[in-house]
């Protein structure tokens, strides 16, 4: 049976979904406190037999809005992950930056939101790694012959939303690219999303942009011709559905699922479809290190 999830607003005005699972019973699952699994072992939700899944739906194609629908990459691995154990799923949108931190209070099961998995994030919460994600360059085609070496960036403004770890990132690159070789600084245009620096860039107002490339790849498709990815990628890592420390038991029954997902084609599969080739991985539990 093929999996949907749809999206309603509630009176709260958090907008829930539901729709995943094919009536699967919730063995293995129990309800109550998500954080730390049971003490058999099982799966322990807030809900029995449904997972509560936080995440912000701006961010094509992983996760957004088609008029009522709620679909993307996460959409589909979502649904696939809860037909799979016998879940249903239920959605609660929040804003990209209460995410993480709604794991943490166990006020959702889990989270997917395009998060990067770092070692600093991990000290709070455990990562299933899923996608390789990277940060690019973009501008528009009638600029992109500007920039062929990274040095080109010292002295021009770019335009990154300051809640993404590409902000951090750019700071440091401008100390080591530009500032150690005696050159112009960047200019960071920070934006509070990146439909907003974005924005920033169609507007004149910086000479490039920095997003993921998840965004570049859902933009040649929706607007073809109009940007061009220039210079090399940077701040390489991946993507990871994020549990609350320590709950070793939805950790691995997540990886469980990924990795059969993995190897029996599924996740190429699904990243086909939305152009996203590149970012196939194997999945692991907080892979990264360093």
């Amino acid at each position: 049976m093929k999996h949907t999830i749809s999206s309603a607003v509630v009176a709260s005005g958090m907008a829930v979904a539901l729709l995943a699972g094919c009536g699967g019973s919730s063995d293995g699952s129990a309800s109550g406190s998500a954080g730390e699994g049971s003490a058999d072992g099982a799966i322990s939700t807030i809900t029995e037999g449904t997972l509560t899944v936080g995440l912000s739906p701006d961010f094509p194609p992983m996760e957004y809005m088609d008029g009522d629908d709620l679909v993307g990459f996460d959409i589909d691995v979502l649904n696939e992950i809860a037909g799979r154990m016998g879940y249903d799923v239920k959605i609660e949108e929040q804003k990209f930056d209460q995410v993480l931190n709604s794991v943490r209070t166990d006020r959702v099961d889990i989270a997917i939101s395009g998060l990067s998995d770092t070692v600093e994030r991990q000290e709070t919460v455990d990562f299933v790694d899923y996608f390789k994600s990277w940060g690019q360059f973009y501008t528009t085609t009638e600029l992109a012959g500007d920039f062929t070496e990274m040095t080109d960036l010292c002295g021009t403004s770019v335009a990154v939303s300051t809640k993404t770890d590409y902000y951090p990132a750019l700071e440091q690159m401008t100390k080591d690219v530009c500032e150690s070789a005696g050159l112009d600084p960047i200019e960071l245009v920070g934006a509070d999303s990146g439909a907003a620096a974005r924005l920033q860039l169609d507007q004149g107002r910086a000479q490039l942009a920095v997003q993921g490339n998840p965004n570049l790849a859902y933009f040649a498709t929706t607007d073809p011709g109009k940007y061009e990815v220039v210079l090399d990628n940077f701040a390489e890592s991946p993507f990871g559905i994020l549990v609350k420390k320590g709950n070793s038991e939805m950790a691995d029954a997540l990886l469980a699922q990924l990795q059969a997902m993995y190897d029996d084609g599924t996740t190429a599969e699904l990243l086909a479809k939305y152009g996203l080739d590149e970012s196939l991985m194997e999945p692991v539990i907080n892979g990264v290190t360093a």
